[in-house]
């Protein structure tokens, strides 16, 4: 019976039931989009991060990471190698000699990070071909090539088959200087990264360091993250002179903003559901006012305040039951259509590529939100009937049936 009588009063007045429910829609659909939104924004860098830049895991020698030096060759070679070749969880790695460098025109120089790279190892492990704007990739049987960003290029001025002269420390702490040719010119969508490096080819940049063969760093890609902390300990039990470390660790900032928008996210859902509280309150409220003389009457003929407080409860349930699986879908369908189709921010290209960005965002939402989101909704329409509740209870039947 109360069921039927709470269904039948929240359609006594259509206008505001319908009010209420599509801010209920309307709030919901916002707030899952927003972090859905920008989720996909977060997920789109660190997939970046990972196969474009830094990879799952790197490993240097333990005075790498306080000063690049070319001294600094990563000890036991073969024997990571080997556990990399034979790893089922392994997709690819590439093999590295990295210096700080001078890097210089005839009209410019500035400093960069240059690393001597496998070109097959690297097309497989950060795709760097696929970041070419223009020129060729490092498999040319040209005389020492190098790949240089398309900021660098601008800040050389200096464009295609030009030379330039790099100036680094070799493995015994001597100058070298030597010139290099521009094969070509990238662009990964992250100007930090493309402003501070540069790649040649390992066999060239051997040869200038007098390193012999050796390496300085390895950059491994897994099949999936899942694996990461598995594959890290097997190989940080190889050597205790070796730094493994995985993405996490070599971008802490990365790992600092993705709990930090966590946070945020929390937050503005928080805000969305008080904004959703006061319009149940308010609309509940203006349901007992207009309903006073009847509730005093239910009263007088023996409906007891907890059946009272059960009714007005399935009101309140009964909006946001409505409203909520509807919002919910809606931002469901919205991020599904989008996910495929991605969201182009041209207009904003410029500035979310220096922060590391990308300027096509591919909304997604993870599982367990919508059900969250489920619950804080049932929660926050309790709360928000209480106070409707205490006030329709608290009414003195006698006074109720006479009030016009």
């Amino acid at each position: 019976m109360l069921l039927k009588i709470a269904w039948r009063n929240i359609w006594r007045n259509r206008s505001r039931s319908l009010i209420i429910i599509i801010a209920i829609i309307l709030g919901l659909w916002a707030g899952v989009f927003i972090t859905g939104f920008s989720w996909g924004m977060y997920e789109t860098r660190i997939q970046k991060l990972i196969t474009g830049e830094l990879s799952h895991l790197q490993m240097h020698n333990e005075k790498f990471n306080e000063e690049i030096l070319a001294k600094h060759i990563l000890p036991d070679k073969n024997k990571y190698l080997d556990v990399l070749k034979h790893d089922k969880n392994v997709n690819s790695f590439s093999e590295r000699l990295v210096v700080n460098a001078m890097m210089a025109s005839s009209r410019s120089s500035l400093g960069i990070k240059l690393s001597g790279v496998d070109p097959e190892q690297e097309k497989l492990t950060t795709r760097l071909n696929e970041k070419l704007k223009s020129g060729e990739y490092l498999d040319i049987s040209a005389k020492t090539p190098i790949l240089i960003s398309q900021k660098t290029a601008e800040k050389l001025k200096l464009g295609l088959r030009k030379k330039l002269v790099l100036t680094f420390q070799d493995k015994n702490g001597e100058i070298v200087s030597a010139s290099f040719r521009i094969a070509g010119i990238f662009r990964s969508g992250n100007l930090q990264y493309d402003e501070a490096n540069a790649f040649v080819r390992k066999s060239d940049l051997d040869t200038l360091l007098k390193t012999q063969g050796e390496i300085q760093e390895i950059a491994v890609l897994l099949n999936s993250d899942k694996d990461l902390a598995e594959v890290q300990e097997k190989l940080k039990a190889i050597s205790p002179k070796v730094s493994v470390q995985n993405w996490r660790e070599m971008d802490p900032l990365m790992e600092y903003a993705i709990d930090s928008f966590d946070q945020t996210m929390q937050i503005l859902i928080f805000i969305i559901m008080i904004a959703l509280a006061f319009g149940i309150i308010n609309t509940m409220l203006m349901a007992i006012m207009d309903r006073v003389r009847e509730i005093g009457m239910l009263m007088a003929i023996g409906l007891n305040k907890t059946k009272l407080f059960t009714m007005i409860m399935l009101e309140t349930l009964m909006l946001s039951a409505i409203g909520a699986p509807l919002g919910m879908f809606l931002a469901w369908l919205t991020i599904f259509i989008t996910h495929k189709t991605g969201i182009e921010l041209k207009s904003m290209e410029t500035g979310l590529e220096a922060m590391g960005f990308s300027s096509t965002v591919y909304p997604v939402a993870q599982s367990d939100q919508y059900w969250k989101i489920g619950i804080m909704v049932l929660v926050i329409s309790v709360f928000s009937a209480i106070f409707p509740v205490y006030k329709a209870i608290k009414l003195d039947p006698a006074k109720a049936i006479r009030k016009i």
